[in-house]
């Protein structure tokens, strides 16, 4: 499939049926498809917790039982306890694993084990290679703040509003047209085959703080930053891989 990356222990969550990739390469999806790229979202979608609070996550690694879970660093900033609730339900204790190579991106690798259960990983794809229009969905947990609430999945369908040819701080680099609210921070942006191509992290109208500005320190002009504005943010997958080559490889 179109920009497909490739790695090991890292299968389609289910096999496409040959009609429904045919349907896939048309501008429109059927409910049917959309339905299906739910599904694929939520077996991948985790929730954070950070002591007592949640946020979200992407299963993108296994070797053997130790799994590999991908979340923004923000999400795991404030905390001492960390653990992934799987969407089964299971809950397991998790360390983060620190990498030198995200610096000052807002990405944070996160380790769990499970001898009970063998989970589906994402299989990844290319966010730099999407075009404006292209259908994007977006899956998390929202964060509520009723003392009672538990995480819900919410999965969002929009489009893509701006691949920078900067990237901004933090790495963010794909704008998208999905609702996204706090909570569903480190969540997958997936595309229309069911590959994860971004990671969540900035929903539009942030109501504190700046997150338009480049890597160099330079700004938008004015109608560039009305569209980032607008839009949700997410740190490509390709940065990612970019940043830890190393994050995906089956180790002897």
């Amino acid at each position: 499939m179109p920009g497909a990356i490739e790695r090991a222990e890292c299968p389609l969550v289910t096999a496409l049926p040959s009609s429904t990739i045919s349907g896939l390469m048309d501008s429109d999806l059927s409910a049917q498809q959309i339905a299906w790229l739910r599904r694929q979202a939520q077996v991948i979608t985790v929730t954070v917790w950070v002591d007592d609070r949640w946020s979200s996550g992407i299963l993108i690694h296994r070797q053997g039982q130790t799994y590999t879970v991908i979340t923004n660093q923000h999400v795991v900033d404030s905390g001492q306890r960390l653990q992934v609730v799987m969407f089964d339900g299971k809950r397991y204790q998790a360390r983060h694993q620190r990498h030198s190579g995200f610096k000052s991106d807002d990405l944070a690798l996160l380790k769990f084990q499970s001898s009970e259960v063998s989970y589906s990983v994402a299989k990844m794809g290319s966010a730099l290679t999407l075009m404006t229009g292209a259908p994007v969905f977006a899956s998390g947990f929202p964060a509520k703040y009723e003392v009672s609430s538990k995480p819900k999945f919410r999965f969002t369908t929009g489009q893509v509003s701006l691949v920078s040819s900067k990237v901004l701080k933090g790495g963010y680099q794909l704008g998208y047209t999905n609702p996204v609210e706090k909570g569903m921070s480190g969540g997958p942006v997936l595309n229309r085959w069911g590959q994860v191509v971004a990671i969540n992290g900035v929903h539009a109208y942030p109501l504190w703080g700046n997150p338009y500005i480049f890597m160099d320190g330079s700004k938008p002009d004015p109608a560039l930053f009305k569209v980032m504005k607008q839009s949700s943010w997410a740190i490509p997958v390709d940065r990612f891989l970019r940043l830890a080559p190393a994050a995906l490889k089956v180790r002897g």
